[in-house]
């Protein structure tokens, strides 16, 4: 009997005990489920579904409050704040967003919803991605051109070229073969010397025209940067040129990421917004270079229903966001490329330049014609 009576005793304290024990809520992370959300043509009340880190033991009450980011209040985005009540083991919620639509093409944009539990605060960062197409592009005598306004954008930076002298302010020269920085033929073999002389470089009638010679087999042409000067992160960007032609003749558009010089390439990222090799005088290449645990690189390319890139101007833009990049010409997109590499989430700096030679394009030969020049109207970056 006395056994038996132990044994109910603790059994009972045993009990107690448990019974006296109770879970406490412990959230420890919210993140989204899906960090993009599709604009739309109209306004709309989109829902973000958060999951929950942790547990929910208790009716837990969530606020959350809708802030600025890339995106705008009363372009991209109404003002928002509330609450959310959680039921005990409930591991996922919805918060309401309002979205404001519209039919003009716009990057990727983010906000930031600041969501706070128990004295907690948490952080996420979702993004409006629009699906609208681009407009028609223009044209005049002299070829196709694109507005100086693109809505739901702000022009931030241009270069129209309407000066006498290339602005210094903008760009700076690379001068020489290569050899100085340790890339004889510039990395690619490439025959010529870059100058900054104006039979190679030089800005008249509105247009920047970089010209490549033939000094009796001794090749010259120009190549500019806006390095350290022009540095975007994001956009769309239009440049509007007309392109030389020829074998072994090698123009490029393009940008290289800002921190080259503590990163090294391609670890830096390489965009390419336009490269034509001479000999296909009507096709126009875009690149991406990287590093991802090794080189790697992605290409497309897009030929024209007629004529080629030397006989009218021609629109090569860029559109460029976190999630993706899509390449246009006369705004018509050819390439996208849809990218989680840190790098094309830096700021990038432009290039300019005409090549001769090299391991794409080849050597000049017997049929090239000198001299020939890449003429650029105008380059603008839009946000």
């Amino acid at each position: 009997m006395r056994l038996s009576y132990g044994v109910i005793v603790l059994l009972t304290v045993l009990i107690s005990c448990k019974e006296d024990e109770s879970e406490t809520t412990q959230i420890n992370g919210l993140w989204l489920d899906d960090f993009n959300i599709s604009e739309g043509n109209s306004n709309s009340t989109k829902n973000l579904l958060v999951r929950v880190e942790g547990s929910v033991a208790e009716t837990t009450t969530i606020a959350y409050m809708v802030k600025e980011g890339k995106a705008k209040f009363g372009i991209d985005l109404l003002p928002g704040s509330g609450s959310v009540t959680l039921e005990p083991g409930q591991s996922n919620f919805q918060i309401p967003v309002q979205l404001i639509g519209d039919e003009h093409l716009e990057i990727t944009e983010a906000f930031t919803v600041e969501l706070t539990v128990n004295g907690n605060t948490f952080t996420i960062q979702p993004a409006i991605v629009d699906d609208d197409s681009v407009e028609a592009i223009l044209s005049d005598e002299d070829g196709f051109y694109t507005s100086a306004e693109h809505p739901s954008m702000q022009l931030v930076w241009q270069d129209e070229f309407n000066g006498n002298s290339l602005n210094a302010e903008y760009w700076s020269y690379e001068l020489g073969n290569g050899c100085s920085i340790g890339i004889c033929g510039w990395g690619n073999n490439e025959l010529q010397t870059y100058t900054n002389n104006e039979a190679n470089v030089k800005v008249e009638n509105g247009n920047l025209i970089i010209t490549a010679i033939n000094n009796l087999g001794s090749y010259t042409s120009a190549r500019i940067k806006t390095q350290n000067k022009i540095k975007p992160q994001f956009g769309r960007i239009d440049v509007r040129a007309r392109l030389p032609k020829g074998q072994g003749i090698w123009p490029a558009i393009w940008m290289l990421g800002e921190n080259i010089t503590s990163i090294n390439w391609p670890g830096c990222g390489e965009i390419d917004i336009m490269e034509l090799v001479g000999h296909e005088p009507a096709k126009s290449h875009g690149t991406v270079h990287f590093d991802q645990g090794g080189y790697k690189s992605s290409t497309g390319s897009t030929t024209l229903s007629s004529g080629d890139f030397s006989e009218a101007y021609h629109v090569f833009s860029l559109v460029w966001d976190k999630n993706s990049i899509t390449w246009y010409v006369d705004n018509q997109a050819f390439k996208s490329f849809s990218h989680q590499e840190s790098e094309f989430n830096l700021p990038f700096f432009f290039l300019m330049n005409v090549a001769v030679g090299g391991n794409w394009p080849g050597s000049p030969n017997a049929s090239t014609v000198f001299p020939q020049s890449m003429v650029v109207d105008y380059i603008r970056v839009f946000q």
